[in-house]
Parts: C-alpha cells; structure tokens; sequence
C-alpha cells in the first residue's frame, strides 16, 4: 500500500486542481455537452480518497474467494442472460471510450516530437478525453464483478484473472489525480482491446463460438497492450531521467514498472499457451 508520505513532495496543485493541465484553446477535438465535467472536483475527490481503491480491493479478495468456498458442493448458477447484459454493457462503453479518445491523441501523436508529446507533455487536452478519463478510472471498480459472475458459475478462478483486476484499479486509481499525460495510453490500450475483449464475452456467454482466428487474436491483443503500455512507460522514464521537461512522478513510473512487468509475465503466458502452443499441436494434428 502507498502511504500519504508518499505523496509530500507533489506539488499542491496536484492534489487542488486539474494539475496546470487545461483543454487546449483553439480544442483539437471538442466534445458534447454531457462530457463537459468538472475535472478539477474529481482530481481533487479521487487525491482525497485514494484508500478508497484499497478498500474496494479488501473487499474484492474476501467477497471472490469467500464466494469460491460457499459454492462448494453446491451448484452453479445459470447466468447466461446476465453475463450476457453485463459484458455487452461493458463492450459498449469500451467501444465508446475508445471512439471518443483516440482523435485526441492521434492530433499529438503526429505533431512534431509527438511521442515526448503524448508521454510528457500537458498539451492536447479535450473535453472527451477527460470525460472518459473519469469513467474509465471508475469503471476498475465495475470491472470487479467479472470475477463474481466466474465464481458464481464455477468456473476456474486463475490467479492473473484477480491479480490483473485488483493491481489495475489500485494503479489507476492512485495516478489518476496526478493527470500524467502518458494516462491517455493506458486508457486508449485498455479501451482498444476490451472493444472487442468484452463483446467476445458477451456471445460466449450466450452459447455463440467464434472462429479460433479471431479468438487468438483477442489474446494477442491483450499482449500487445502490455508490450506496448510497458514500452511507452519505459520512454517516458528515459525521459524524465535525461534532464527533459517530463510530466511523471517517480512513484508512478515504478508502480507501472512493476504492474507492466507482471502483466507481460502472466499475460506472456496465456498467449504461449493459447496462442502458440495451441497452433503447434493443432499443426501437428494436421500434419
């Protein structure tokens, strides 16, 4: 757990205001009106109540496996049709996400310096991308009940299945109020694959199989998002430690470090062995 000592040397603004970082004027993308938020009362609500994610985890850890032995001996539950709603929910809102966010940092990216751009610089911020943003931070709370619906089906609990889930929304939550600019990445990469993650849920959960292609493909992607989220983290350290004008925090860059790390080691191996391995022996049946 990080401790509000680890938080003394952020400047006050980064727990007071929206960090120095405003919508860019003329907007590169501009928003509707229902995404128009008060950026400035959340990062300060989410700085106020950082234990909140720790405590939502507590809660997370007792209630899953609390759940796993009380189903013992007894009979999984039929959750089609609310799996079904649940994860096409999901699906949609990632979907959302995604389509309202990536026109903003495409608009950074292919500027001059675009990458130090998107990882360091407070520049190119829009209204959806905040918007989004916000929900994208709380929906690691909502994102817990995947693990309750495999439970309750009795299904098998894996540790990167909790692991991921947990770790995730105590990241998120904790470097939410510090609005780095490298943020828009991980959530841009997070809303990409669950787009097409959660959909492929929804149509499992209905009795719908889709082509192994496409399925490995889904697992690959989850892959590649950590390769991907790990690399511009890492860029982003190369630059905060060569002197340049880089908007991270020590304590963010390592915490990402480590949950990128873990994430390439856990989801590395469940693409070998749905991926790679599978396509090996299904090559040598054919042969």
């Amino acid at each position: 757990m990080i401790s509000n000592s680890s938080f003394e040397n952020f400047p006050v603004s980064t727990l007071q205001r929206p960090l120095g970082w405003t919508i860019a004027d003329p907007p590169f993308y501009t928003g509707f009106e229902f995404e128009k938020v008060n950026v400035a009362y959340w990062s300060k609500y989410v700085a106020q109540n950082r234990n909140y994610a720790y405590y939502a985890g507590v809660i997370y850890i007792a209630t899953i496996f609390g759940l796993q032995r009380y189903m013992r001996g007894r009979k999984a539950f039929d959750l089609r049709m609310p799996l079904f709603i649940w994860n096409l929910c999901l699906g949609i809102f990632s979907i959302a996400a995604f389509i309202r966010t990536v026109p903003g940092i495409l608009a950074v990216i292919f500027q001059p310096n675009g990458l130090y751009n998107s990882v360091c610089v407070k520049e190119g911020l829009d209204t959806p991308t905040i918007f989004w943003s916000i929900l994208f931070t709380v929906s690691k709370f909502v994102e817990l009940g995947d693990t309750v619906f495999i439970v309750l089906r009795k299904r098998p609990l894996i540790f990167l299945q909790w692991y991921h889930h947990i770790i995730t929304l105590w990241v998120v939550w904790i470097s939410a109020p510090l609005a780095e600019p490298i943020i828009r990445w991980y959530g841009i990469l997070n809303a990409g694959v669950h787009s097409l993650m959660y959909p492929y849920f929804a149509l499992r959960a209905v009795g719908l199989s889709l082509p192994s292609p496409l399925v490995n493909l889904i697992t690959s992607l989850q892959f590649t998002q950590m390769l991907v989220g790990f690399c511009v983290n890492t860029s982003s350290w190369y630059f905060y430690s060569s002197g340049y004008d880089c908007v991270r925090y020590p304590i963010s860059i390592k915490a990402f470090v480590l949950v990128y790390g873990s994430f390439i080691l856990l989801f590395g191996r469940l693409f070998y062995n749905s991926v790679i391995k599978k396509g090996r022996m299904l090559r040598k049946r054919q042969d």
